[in-house]
């Protein structure tokens, strides 16, 4: 009897306080509490740190970043390749990368809070032994479970993903030798994303695929190891467009792809969202969803999403021309318009921003 009322009183101490806690909307991909901001300001070379997404979000007015980080090393990255910006939630680091393929990683980045001891910043060097001609490097991402990063770069005799293995390793002026990822034909990669050991590409143009010899922009998945030639989604109901940058959705399993509108010449909506087991049925496939608006976002060229919490992140650019604008997206597969955020400082331009889903 005594043990039956042990467990009744236990049972409703546990109500009472899950009843207590706040409820963290997002549904299944853990809700939207307890998330960051990164993004790096190419005017002041300065880390721009927001701690809560959702204060950023709420705001009626502009708001200013809660941290400013500065080193001597970014002055590596100032010019910043398009989406050049990575989290690695695990270990705690920032990736910066420039379109001239040198790299800074930050460590203990979430207690950062203005100039960056020598000790916790480390700058080092894709090989330039082994360039395109005339490349430029593009978006990166890091997979948090496999320790690698992953860069585009595009060049005037093709395009590839560098793939950087071990990179929390990565010492002081390394040269990172090539290991590269790629498909004989392809051109024009800009967006890459990666997640436990799957690599994900927006390639622009390549070879012909299927016997319906289908062309244009494409989407591809694969590993470190190549992509597989099956796993590539192209045609004309899929809506991808020049300038693609993708961002992966783990909980949910969806790869959200941004188009450049206005050098695609489309008035479709700017995001398409395909689930990832898309890949590997038939090529011509239409995303799952869309969403944006093409008024509001037309010149969309960088996108972030933390993997594990619901929130989508873009930005705006023009040419080589990045702006002091964030498009927040809460809860991005339930339809909601972005919020527009104006940067404070003003003058600031952002071309690279990445998510800490475990900021607290």
């Amino acid at each position: 009897m005594m043990n039956r009322l042990f467990q009744g009183l236990l049972a409703s101490v546990l109500l009472l306080s899950l009843a207590c806690k706040e409820t963290d909307a997002g549904g299944s991909s853990g809700g939207t509490g307890g998330v960051a901001l990164y993004a790096f300001d190419t005017t002041t070379s300065k880390v721009f740190v927001w701690t809560d997404l959702n204060a950023l979000y709420s705001s009626t007015t502009a708001l200013a970043p809660t941290y400013q980080i500065t080193s001597n090393l970014f002055s590596k990255v100032t010019n910043l390749a398009w989406g050049g910006v990575c989290f690695d939630s695990q270990r705690g680091l920032l990736y910066l990368v420039s379109d001239t393929g040198d790299i800074v990683r930050l460590s203990r980045i979430r207690s950062q809070t203005g100039s960056v001891s020598s000790i916790d910043v480390v700058s080092f060097r894709l090989s330039s032994s082994d360039r395109l001609t005339n490349g430029k490097f593009g978006q990166s991402s890091l997979d948090t479970q496999n320790d690698s990063l992953y860069i585009t770069e595009s060049g005037d005799n093709g395009t590839r993903i560098w793939a950087v293995p071990g990179a929390s390793g990565q010492f002081q002026d390394a040269s990172v030798a090539l290991q590269a990822i790629q498909v004989s034909g392809d051109a024009g990669g800009t967006g890459v994303a990666a997640a436990s050991g799957v690599v994900y590409a927006f390639l622009k143009d390549g070879n012909p695929v299927g016997m319906d010899a289908l062309t244009g922009p494409r989407l591809r998945k694969g590993t470190a190891a190549g992509f597989d030639p099956a796993q590539v989604i192209l045609g004309s109901s899929t809506g991808l467009g020049i300038y693609g940058v993708v961002a992966l959705d783990t909980a949910n399993g969806y790869l959200f792809v941004g188009r450049h509108n206005t050098d695609a010449g489309s008035t479709a909506a700017p995001i398409q969202a395909f689930r990832v087991g898309q890949f590997g049925l038939s090529y011509n496939q239409a995303p799952a969803t869309t969403l944006g608006s093409a008024t509001d976002q037309p010149n969309l060229r960088v996108l972030s999403h933390p993997g594990t919490k619901d929130w989508l992140v873009g930005l705006p650019g023009q040419g080589t021309v990045g702006y002091g604008t964030i498009y927040l997206w809460k809860a991005p597969l339930g339809g909601t318009a972005a919020k527009v955020v104006t940067v404070t400082p003003s003058g600031s331009v952002l071309k690279g921003a990445a998510i800490d889903g475990n900021a607290s």
